[in-house]
């Protein structure tokens, strides 16, 4: 499941991008216009989708009936609400990026394009001239600014605010897509390990960065890469022994998991010693956290367990 907001300049291509997404997820937009057909039109007030766009301030005005909410607020709940529910869900523009900024869920897009592309868009897209085309771009990316800066305090230039920018100037939508599904993809792996801890004894030990311990790991990550095939590297310590008082005695981090195929890998040596400690300590692991499959892979299996992978769809 991902949430993706989608911050654009006019004539970068953004609405291209959440279009194309959308058919690609099989999910729904909530752009301005939706927003206000079917999130204000039960209002009290006749005339409040024209007043709520003509003027960003009025978004902070209270909703008549709401208990002091805002429409502000009543579009945050609303979006949330589909959030939720949607196993995916695109919001285009609106201030996505700083209304949604909490859900780990979220992807946050920007797009972009240099002046010159734009113009060039939005002329050949109306059939104006480039003066036009131009007025039209500046009055477009200030009233986004000035909307996400009045109603949520936020500058929409910031680059802290997105996971990923894009300048469509060389990009087409179909590699910006890509770029967008393969960090969903990244994302949601984490996520699932990081939910998964909260269920059992296990420990999310996750890291930005991965350190192998060993150049053996670092070459089995290269062979990984090589076929393309995702991995992340000690996600998850499994507690498998307890003193008494309830004591962590001994625990175990496989040292790879592959998400695309939910197999935890721990490399291994010839020396049996290591093999039989390393085998006892998978088996109560698969033990006592039920669907957790581990696997010990000795050096000389790689291939032959790549080989596997592969066939399989990796």
């Amino acid at each position: 499941m991902a949430v993706i907001t989608i911050s654009r300049q006019n004539g970068s291509l953004g609405d291209e991008l959440a279009t194309y997404l959308a058919g690609k997820l099989h999910c729904q937009i909530i752009s301005r216009a939706y927003a206000m057909e079917n999130f204000f039109a039960e209002s009290e007030e006749d005339d409040i989708s024209e007043k709520l766009s003509d003027s960003a301030k009025f978004f902070l005005a209270e909703v008549p009936g709401e208990n002091g909410a805002t429409y502000k607020d009543l579009l945050t709940r609303r979006i949330t609400a589909i959030a939720d529910e949607a196993e995916n869900l695109i919001v285009l523009g609106l201030g996505g990026c700083a209304m949604l900024e909490s859900r780990q869920d979220t992807v946050n897009i920007r797009v972009l394009a240099g002046l010159e592309t734009r113009k060039d868009r939005i002329a050949r897209r109306y059939n104006v001239s480039p003066e036009e085309a131009e007025s039209t771009i500046s009055i477009g990316d200030r009233k986004h600014k000035r909307f996400v800066s009045i109603v949520f305090g936020e500058d929409l230039a910031e680059n802290t605010l997105y996971d990923l920018t894009f300048n469509t100037d060389q990009l087409s939508v179909e590699e910006c897509a890509a770029a967008v599904l393969a960090l969903i993809e990244k994302k949601e792996a984490r996520l699932r390990i990081s939910e998964e801890t909260t269920g059992d004894d296990s420990i999310d030990h996750q890291t930005s960065t991965p350190v192998f311990k060993n150049e053996t790991e670092a070459e089995f990550a290269k062979i990984l890469d090589m076929y393309g095939i995702e991995w992340m590297y000690e996600p998850k310590t499994f507690p498998i022994e307890w003193d008494e008082e309830g004591n962590i005695k001994m625990a175990f981090s496989p040292d790879f998991y592959l998400p695309r195929f939910n197999l935890y890998l721990e490399l291994t040596t010839m020396d049996q010693k290591y093999v039989t400690k390393k085998n006892r300590k998978a088996r109560m692991v698969m033990e006592l956290y039920p669907g957790t499959n581990v696997r010990i892979v000795y050096k000389k299996d790689f291939q032959e367990l790549i080989e596997r992978l592969r066939s399989f769809g990796g």
